[in-house]
């Protein structure tokens, strides 16, 4: 059974979604709070929104407009080595290069923040995160008959 909350921040802190979080899984129920930043569930649930965080087996992320989200969503994605070549100049003598290895955040809090909106992080827990294009139910034939369409 699938609990979608949308807007889940305006039904203000839930006691038993929060005493529930880590033991649903377990009953077969999965719970999907939507939320437009990490701060929203961080003044809710103070030091317990660790919890809803480390127990989503699956988080969907786009639209990024807060840098704290983007920050929090750059230092955990982790980090890739990458070398780039440097070169000395010394006047009189010949010019040295050398390769250099340094760290670097897999996305930048402002690459996060700058996604095309066609594009969302997916991050599948045990799983690297994937940059992957939004599904489009709307507009995908598979999808058609399942749901009604929005009238103008």
């Amino acid at each position: 059974t699938l609990f979608l909350l949308d807007e889940f921040a305006a039904l203000g802190r839930l006691e038993a979604v929060e005493r529930a979080m880590g033991l649903m899984a377990g009953y077969g129920l999965q719970l999907w709070p939507i939320l437009q930043d990490m701060s929203q569930l961080r003044d809710l649930y103070g030091q317990r929104a660790s919890t809803f965080v480390a127990n989503a087996g699956v988080q969907q992320v786009f639209g990024v407009n807060d840098f704290e989200t983007a920050k929090w969503l750059s230092q955990t994605m982790g980090q890739e080595t990458i070398g780039y070549q440097t070169q000395n100049f010394k006047p009189g003598d010949m010019p040295t290069t050398g390769t250099s290895i340094t760290g670097r955040d897999l996305l930048t809090p402002d690459e996060i923040m700058q996604l095309p909106p066609h594009l969302q992080l997916l991050r599948v827990q045990g799983q690297p995160t994937a940059m992957v294009q939004k599904l489009r139910y709307y507009a995908d034939r598979e999808f058609d008959g399942l749901f009604v369409p929005q009238t103008a």
